[in-house]
């Protein structure tokens, strides 16, 4: 939580975006980012968690919470405030929940929606951080096509279980 603040504080807007994302699927996003959604609550920050995998949720699984509608059901437009799709997360102070919603069959097409960037600016107003638990890179652009809402990434690589040759990849990025 401490590197995070210090990597974020030349951001000069109240809310801070990050983006935590990895080269395949199953390295740890969505555990990297709930623990560290939940340490930054914990010092007294309103957070928010916001699941973005919009191909492979995993997020309210792994929470134990009921599949709800959330990002993709916004971007389709069946609500009108992204709001009203957010939720506390259960006996814990200052963290919310925006869940990825229904799988759609059209994920990057969506991530194009104008309405993605009026969905971060309306969230910035009401939290100081927001996690969002992104698609791995390497196999998707949808991480990369919403790159621009991010102030800062974590980019998680589990040892034992990335072929080494593929941390080539991340460097490319950077």
């Amino acid at each position: 939580r401490t590197n995070l603040d210090f990597v974020l504080s030349g951001v000069e807007t109240n809310s801070k975006v990050v983006f935590v994302t990895s080269t395949i699927s199953g390295e740890g996003k969505t555990f990297v980012s709930v623990n560290i959604a939940s340490s930054i609550a914990l010092a007294g920050n309103r957070v928010l968690l916001v699941g973005m995998d919009l191909r492979a949720p995993k997020l309210t699984q792994y929470l134990g919470l009921p599949n709800r509608s959330g990002v993709s059901n916004y971007l389709v437009g069946q609500k009108d405030n992204v709001l009203d799709l957010v939720y506390p997360l259960p006996d814990f102070d200052n963290l919310d929940v925006l869940s990825s919603g229904m799988i759609p069959p059209n994920p990057s097409e969506l991530l194009l929606n104008p309405k993605l960037e009026k969905m971060f600016e309306e969230l910035r107003l009401h939290y100081d951080y927001i996690i969002v638990d992104t698609a791995p890179v390497s196999l998707v652009t949808d991480t990369l096509m919403m790159s621009h809402q991010a102030d800062n990434f974590i980019y998680v690589a589990r040892a034992n279980y990335l072929d080494k040759r593929m941390l080539d990849f991340s460097q490319k990025l950077y």
